[in-house]
């Protein structure tokens, strides 16, 4: 141990980086592609203006530049979380704008801004929302997944299509409607065939999807002509790309399946002729998906963890690509190499362009890389025994500081981590916000409870009906785990955001001795509520999640609702809203913070106007931080406290 660190409680240390430089100059990356002719294409999530998401472009000749100018922001509202907002392809671009939801389309080749391609309401004035563009190969046509809001009722979903060669401004024309919801148009690489992934209520998209395809020609679809490629009720397709032949090739799992058969798990399958054909068989999660002329690359899920790998077609072998990130996202092909993001264990995220012969090259990071390495703590993934004899799951980050050392046989505090979706995971990787907190003394536990993805499809089902039961014990078997292995001490704080920030006052409610206090991020207090005023794309959610409809389960709804419960609640609890969130409405924020009031619950509630869900803007995210660490700390000290006062 170095002499100069000072020996010191691990609740009095001082984090090696403030609230402010978490957030000073840092982006995120999204929707990475490229348009096939050695240009790279993302979007930067950009705290400091804003929220504002600009479009980046990195040439052929490795110039970095700015293609959408301000105001714009690349961003679209289809299903409230939106998708790819944008494509590039025959010299142009056309993009989804943030505050309109209007596609607008701008040459690449010339200096003037970019002009209008969709009207601001539709003929009969309904907002109109777009997102996953798709240019035809002859450059011609655009498919789009559509969205139109309709007045008091939910928004009709359906695939729509623009012809570029038309001067000015048009309202798109529909192609194929009649399901729930639609995304990923993607045309074949002859133009002649279309195909896209469809699903209905009351299933979301991992639990059943349809891969369909028709003939195409002159802006229109074959409707009689419509294939279903794979999907039912039980079977869920993931992604798909067109091989350069015209083949599709798709990923899909099968509800019900045994954990130890490929069925269970995301694999490759093709579908040729009219048939479909298996080609992968492994017992571990593959998705997104690129073609090149002849091998697929993909990310592989081994428990959790996500990495790169080529597929061969024809034989159906994997060849992992050895990178030094902890975690990728979606892959795209830059000719002979392959371009991604990814984030080192030690190091923020960055865009990457990895050669056949492993060299790495670093086209755009994330943030600076300011801090020294012996305040970057790195995940440990561990895998730990459940109570009713099943595995989970998650990372744990041990504290770590340059300038501090903790007093011999001193065990750390730790804050846990509940990521939302729930149907989602979190992934490792270097953090500055997690540096914050380890930096600080606090151990981090991050957890994919069961109904996380990246798992295989009975752990994503355990917590179909469960919800509010499993993934909270979960939480508690990860505890008691890391405790037994002595990697923390007695004192825990929990904090999620949005169906984590559920699990956080469901934790503090239903175990309301195991956490000092928690922080609940636009979370969601009473589950009537949320049902009540929820977006379409989640508004039978639920009835998978809690085993029915609010109509014929409405007990379950209210018992499972920490609303409910506050009569249990000895923990404090701090809660952060966005005043403009249309996924978890701030109705649901406002109700819980005006109980804890009426009872003399000891909280904070902070709401920031303009935010929606998941906070963007650079003086919100500092300020919700900054109040998050103090209300935390103030507790732990607190505690501390009383704690040597008894002893």
């Amino acid at each position: 141990m170095p002499q100069d660190r000072i020996i010191a409680p691990f609740s009095q240390w001082e984090p090696a980086i403030s609230a402010e430089d978490v957030f000073r100059a840092s982006v995120n990356f999204m929707f990475l592609s490229t348009d096939g002719r050695g240009s790279l294409y993302w979007v930067e999530l950009r705290p400091e203006e804003k929220g504002r998401c600009v479009l980046m472009m990195r040439t052929p000749t490795g110039v970095v530049r700015e293609l959408v100018p301000t105001p714009f922001s690349t961003r679209s509202r289809v299903m409230e979380y939106g998708g790819k907002p944008y494509v590039a392809g025959h010299g142009r671009i056309v993009f989804c704008n943030f505050v309109d939801q209007r596609l607008y389309v701008m040459p690449l080749n010339e200096t003037s801004g970019p002009r209008p391609l969709t009207p601001e309401r539709s003929a009969d004035d309904r907002l109109m929302k777009f997102m996953q563009p798709e240019i035809s190969p002859d450059g011609r046509w655009l498919v789009a997944a559509y969205e139109i809001e309709n007045s008091g009722a939910e928004p009709t979903n359906a695939v729509c299509v623009i012809d570029l060669d038309c001067e000015g401004i048009q309202e798109p024309c529909v192609l194929v409607s009649g399901a729930d919801f639609y995304k990923s148009p993607t045309f074949s690489p002859d133009g002649r065939s279309l195909a896209w992934l469809e699903w209905n209520h009351p299933f979301m998209p991992w639990d059943s999807t349809f891969l369909k395809t028709a003939p195409f020609s002159e802006g229109q679809i074959d409707s009689a002509a419509i294939q279903t490629v794979a999907g039912s009720n039980s079977v869920a397709v993931n992604d798909f790309v067109y091989s350069p032949a015209g083949d599709l090739r798709f990923v899909m799992d099968i509800k019900d399946s045994s954990p130890d058969l490929p069925e269970n798990y995301f694999n490759l399958y093709e579908w040729r002729n009219g048939a479909v054909r298996q080609l992968t068989s492994e017992t571990r999660e593959i998705s997104l998906l690129t073609q090149d002329a002849s091998k697929t690359i993909a990310i592989v899920f081994d428990n959790g963890v996500p990495g790169l790998a080529w597929i061969d077609a024809a034989t159906g072998s994997l060849s992992m690509v050895a990178t030094n990130f902890a975690a990728v996202t979606k892959p795209v092909l830059l000719g002979d190499s392959i371009a991604t993001i990814g984030t080192p264990s030690d190091s923020p995220s960055q865009i990457a362009i990895i050669s056949p012969q492993g060299r790495v090259e670093v086209v755009r990071q994330a943030a600076e890389s300011d801090l020294h390495p012996e305040d970057v703590s790195s995940a440990q993934l561990v895998s730990f025994p459940t109570e009713d004899g099943g595995t989970c799951y998650g990372y744990y980050y041990p504290p770590k500081s340059r300038r501090y050392q903790a007093p011999k046989g001193e065990l750390p505090p730790v804050r846990v981590l509940v990521h939302g979706g729930p149907t989602g995971m979190t992934r490792a990787g270097f953090s500055r916000e997690n540096t914050f907190w380890t930096s600080q003394g606090y151990a981090i536990f991050d957890v994919n409870y069961r109904g996380s993805t990246g798992f295989g499809r009975a752990y994503r089902d355990a917590l179909l009906g469960q919800w509010g039961v499993l993934e909270i014990n979960d939480v508690r078997d990860g505890l008691k785990y890391l405790r037994q292995k002595s990697l923390i001490g007695d004192h825990a704080v929990v904090s999620g955001g949005s169906a984590g920030g559920y699990t956080v006052q469901r934790l503090l409610t239903h175990f309301p001795d195991m956490f000092a206090a928690g922080a609940s991020h636009f979370g969601i207090g009473n589950l009537v509520t949320l049902q009540n005023l929820t977006h379409k794309f989640e508004s039978r959610y639920l009835e998978g999640l809690l085993g029915g409809a609010m109509k014929t389960h409405r007990q379950v709804f209210e018992d499972r609702s920490p609303i409910n419960h506050l009569d249990n609640l000895k923990s404090p609890m701090i809660i952060f809203q966005g005043s403009e969130d249309r996924v978890v409405p701030p109705e649901n924020s406002r109700e819980m913070a005006l109980i804890l009031a009426r009872k003399n619950i000891l909280h904070e509630y902070h709401e920031y106007r303009g935010e929606g869900h998941g906070f963007r803007q650079r003086e919100n995210l500092v300020d919700s931080l900054d109040r998050e660490a103090v209300f935390l700390r103030k507790i732990l000290r607190s505690r501390e406290k009383k704690m040597s006062a008894v002893g």
